[in-house]
């Protein structure tokens, strides 16, 4: 086994351990931390530990919430009888600042007796919150003033507030048998959702949050950090954009839930409240955009269109934008940005998902589902936000499932992608190990074509260097002789001279194919170069010349030669007897070679350049089937291009020179 391969199983076995023991710690850990929070002013420090089990049994208290319309103010003593709206009312609700919201809460004491109760109104991040009662009387030594204000609190205030917890803000108040009316008071976003409990519980306890919203807390800061810890798995198995964007977008939500609920402040009562929830909006905004970026690096690849990367770059500079208004507290531009890019993010990558060109079809479903699913949870949260603020923990919830889902989802299409991409560079692998096998059994076979031309061409030359100088010695002895006799010492010559240049053609194209030649150019005269080639294929009767004269060029002459003398024997040996051939002149450093072919001898149009094809009726013919072929290759070398044109009774080789 490769030990690279086999330490980082190991190091991400060890990451994996680190997440898993990180989600198990963390909810003790701020179990203890709840547990060791000081009690708020008038609690009983000394109690027993027997008489705080006996008082610690919670009773949740019933309560009811309801809203003040606009206009009603802390001046007036009936400020509560007219706030009785179940709803936020709706110009209140369409606020994007931190507006004061007044609100009757109604807590109901079922005992017979006064009681101490604990209230637990949050989320954490709530700007400011100010809780009131009715006055009992003018003379009760607040002067005029109709409410008495019994506590405050808010994120504003800092982790290090009086009311300050976990996952929201504490007020111990005592409430008398029936019903007991407050006044809260609190500034937030119109949209802003209200979580309130109450409780009967012992003195000890009165300035604590309920027990299980701090493990609830902790078990989701605890599973976050788990998610976290999975996400370091790709990164140490498959280092890259992709990984490294996933943990980042899930170490942001890490960070907003840990200010968001209250957990760092109230561990670090120093921090400043208002730039510590600065800081907490400036990461809800790195969060869209990191989970933009991470979406954008799986899409991309697959959907690399103009708009999409427009809107993935306007979506980051929208975010920067919002988050630097934050920093200068224009809060409600800053919001306004921020629901754009909640809703606006989502289905610029969901639309971009769904036209993506993924091949892999389990890959592509899992990204598009996941977009789905997050716009559709994001629908819901916002709906429910509206609906059911301050009446149920729902928008809570479905905030945590959130929280938690997206990474989840995040974390599933990752790893689908990177099972997808493996099994293509496994493909790929094995196409390339066949390709190499290919290529190693063609350059074999290419050796042992050459090798086999280079020892036929010694073994062939060899006899019919003889066989030339046999026929020309008789040539010479029978001049006197009889024509018939003449005529076939001809034929034997014409023969030899074109098997050797078979020969030549296979030993040229050999060279080409393998090692490759270099042109050597110098100053060439065409015209004169096919008035040779004419004459020494003696067919100046059938040959018809047209078109302007060429000036001299620089080329090859030898290649050129080799060039235009195969498309001219091509053309004499697949005419019909007697026909004529047409050579053309272009204008610019061209040569075309047209003539005239019967019908059942039309070549194959796509096989013309294929190496040894022969059309089946012109195998009696002779020749080896490589002059088109080799004419084609000699036409690059020479910086030009062989075109051909077909139709039922001609056919046409043009080669021209590019740049001429």
């Amino acid at each position: 086994m490769d030990m690279s391969a086999e330490t980082t199983r190991r190091a991400s076995g060890w990451q994996v351990l680190l997440g898993a023991l990180l989600w198990l710690a963390t909810p003790a850990a701020l179990a203890t931390i709840a547990a060791d929070q000081d009690p708020a002013p008038g609690g009983q420090q000394g109690a027993s530990p027997a008489a705080g089990r006996a008082e610690n049994v919670a009773t949740p208290l019933p309560h009811r919430l309801r809203y003040c319309p606009a206009g009603v103010t802390l001046n007036t003593p009936e400020a509560l009888a007219g706030c009785d709206l179940i709803q936020r009312p709706a110009e209140q609700g369409q606020r994007f600042d931190n507006s004061p919201q007044l609100m009757r809460l109604t807590l109901t004491n079922p005992s017979a007796t006064r009681r101490d109760a604990r209230l637990f109104i949050g989320p954490y991040y709530l700007a400011s919150i100010e809780l009131l009662r009715p006055a009992a009387a003018p003379a009760s030594g607040f002067g005029s003033r109709p409410f008495i204000p019994i506590g405050a609190g808010g994120a504003f205030a800092g982790g290090g507030g009086d009311s300050a917890a976990i996952g929201g803000h504490v007020f111990p108040v005592t409430l008398a048998p029936g019903t007991n009316p407050f006044l809260l008071r609190v500034e937030a976003p119109g949209f802003a959702h209200l979580s309130i409990r109450a409780d009967l519980q012992g003195n000890a306890d009165l300035g604590q949050p309920p027990t299980p919203a701090v493990l609830s807390i902790g078990m989701h800061l605890g599973m976050l950090a788990a998610l976290a810890g999975l996400a370091l798995v790709p990164m140490g198995l498959r280092p890259g954009p992709v990984s490294n964007r996933l943990f980042l977008f899930i170490s942001v939500i890490l960070l907003q839930f840990s200010l968001g609920s209250g957990v760092l402040p109230t561990l670090v009562p120093a921090l400043p409240g208002q730039p510590v929830m600065t800081v907490f909006m400036i990461l809800i905004m790195l969060r869209l955009a990191a989970w933009g970026w991470l979406y954008q690096a799986l899409i991309q690849p697959h959907y690399d269109r103009l708009w999409y990367r427009l809107g993935c770059w306007l979506s980051y500079a929208i975010a920067g934008v919002a988050a630097l208004l934050y920093v200068v507290e224009w809060l409600v531009a800053a919001r306004l940005l921020s629901l754009l890019l909640v809703l606006g993010v989502p289905v610029l990558h969901t639309v971009a998902g769904l036209r993506s060109a993924i091949r892999v079809r389990i890959f592509k479903h899992a990204l598009v589902g996941s977009l789905i699913f997050y716009d559709l949870l994001q629908i819901l949260a916002i709906v429910l936000l509206i609906t059911y603020s301050g009446q149920s923990d729902l928008p809570v919830i479905i905030s945590r499932v959130l929280d938690l889902a997206i990474p989840l989802l995040a974390i599933g299409t990752v790893l689908l992608r990177n099972r997808a991409s493996d099994r293509q560079l496994a493909t790929a692998e094995q196409d390339l190990a066949r390709s190499e096998a290919q290529l190693a059994a063609q350059t074999a076979a290419r050796e042992d074509k050459r090798l086999l031309l280079d020892m036929l061409t010694h073994e062939i030359r060899n006899p019919l260097a003889t066989i030339n100088l046999a026929s020309r010695a008789l040539q010479g002895q029978t001049e006197a002789a009889e024509p018939s006799v003449r005529r076939r010492l001809i034929n034997i010559d014409r023969s030899i001279r074109a098997i050797d240049a078979v020969i030549e053609r296979c030993d040229l194209h050999n060279r080409i194919e393998e090692s490759g030649i270099t042109p050597e150019r110098r100053a060439v005269n065409v015209d004169r170069l096919i008035e040779s080639l004419i004459e020494r294929f003696g067919v100046p009767d059938r040959v018809r010349i047209d078109g302007p004269a060429l000036p001299s060029v620089s080329t090859d002459p030898q290649l050129l030669e080799t060039l235009l003398g195969n498309l001219l024997d091509n053309a004499i040996k697949y005419s019909p007897p007697g026909s004529p051939i047409e050579i053309t002149r272009c204008r610019n450093w061209g040569v075309r070679v047209s003539n005239t072919i019967e019908p059942d001898m039309a070549p194959d149009p796509d096989r013309l350049f294929e190496r040894y094809y022969r059309h089946a009726h012109t195998r009696r013919l002779g020749g080896s089937g490589l002059g088109l072929a080799l004419s084609r290759r000699i036409a690059e070398l020479l910086g030009g291009n062989l075109v051909p044109r077909l139709d039922e009774r001609r056919i046409d080789f043009e080669f021209r020179v590019e740049g001429h």
